[in-house]
């Protein structure tokens, strides 16, 4: 009964970890632009994470306010979207009388690298910024008209038209199994400019992984090494079965090596911490055991 409950205790903590990590959470990044008349509500939603390249790639969903729309739900007047993408179009065009349709950008993950999993750590810096175009942008000057002084003037324009500057509000999604993602609002960020600072590691889950790989690793051959100790200090007979048993944990560990979580190929710093020593270690004491059987004398 006591090991069932633990069993039981152990897989709900599992269940419990994992609805945590698992879990879509809705992020509000900057509201300030919510309380304009003219906004756009900005949805960023991470979508996919590449330590080795080091790129995070994000999609950008956008609902407008009434103003901007028509009746048919297109955009009264030409938009402009303004991202650092480090893959791609930096400057993004929104026609008049067309939807605001989804973006997808590529951005740059810098302050870790992927030879340190399973510690490494990135952050990731995304801006944005929307502008409105000028409805008169393409349509001549106006003709200058006398004033009463005799001097010449430029007609005024609408003062609309120079206030480009277009209010947004960004809430940020980002839930990619075996990472840990983090996001807050940048301190330069304006109504009219927002900036997202992301800060992404691998989840505990993963690091609890790749460290019980790593002890399990070194318990097997830390037995196989007493083994062979054994049999040289002892005088034991070595048996053919012995050279399958380390034959097979020394290829098993490549594959226990590769089935951690999004690991990345042989040079990462768990590598170091087991996987080399322990290749290293179990292929001495096969060979060792190999000469032994070959230059013992039959008893």
């Amino acid at each position: 009964m006591i090991v069932l409950a633990v069993v039981g205790a152990a897989m709900f903590y599992t269940l419990s970890v994992f609805n945590a990590e698992s879990g879509q959470k809705v992020i509000d990044i900057s509201q300030q632009g919510d309380k304009e008349a003219s906004h756009i509500e900005t949805h960023v939603k991470l979508m996919s994470i590449d330590p080795i390249k080091g790129d995070a790639s994000a999609r950008f969903e956008f609902v407008p306010s009434d103003n901007l729309l028509a009746e048919d739900g297109t955009l009264k007047q030409e938009l402009k979207l303004y991202v650092n993408s480090a893959n791609g179009k930096q400057e993004i065009d929104f026609a008049k009388g067309k939807l605001m349709t989804p973006v997808e950008a590529v951005f740059n993950m810098h302050g870790g690298q992927a030879t340190q999993y399973p510690f490494d750590k990135y952050v990731t810096d995304i801006d944005i910024y929307i502008t409105k175009g000028k409805v008169d942008e393409k349509k001549p000057a106006p003709a200058p008209k006398e004033t009463a002084e005799g001097e010449t003037a430029a007609e005024t324009t609408n003062p609309e038209d120079d206030d480009l500057e277009l209010a947004i509000s960004v809430d940020f999604m980002g839930s990619i199994p075996g990472y840990k993602i983090e996001a807050a609002n940048a301190k330069y960020s304006e109504v009219d400019f927002v900036g997202i600072e992301t800060k992404i590691e691998r989840s505990g889950t993963v690091v609890f992984v790749s460290m019980f790989v790593s002890v399990l690793t070194w318990v097997l051959t830390i037995g196989i090494l007493f083994l062979v100790i054994s049999l040289f200090m002892r005088g034991r007979k070595v048996e053919i079965a012995m050279f399958s048993f380390m034959g097979a944990m020394l290829f098993g560990f490549y594959a226990i090596r590769n089935s951690q979580p999004n690991v990345p190929p042989i040079g990462v710093y768990s590598d170091f911490m087991s996987y080399i020593w322990c290749e290293i270690i179990v292929g001495v004491c096969l060979l060792a055991c190999l000469i032994a059987w070959v230059l013992r004398p039959a008893k």
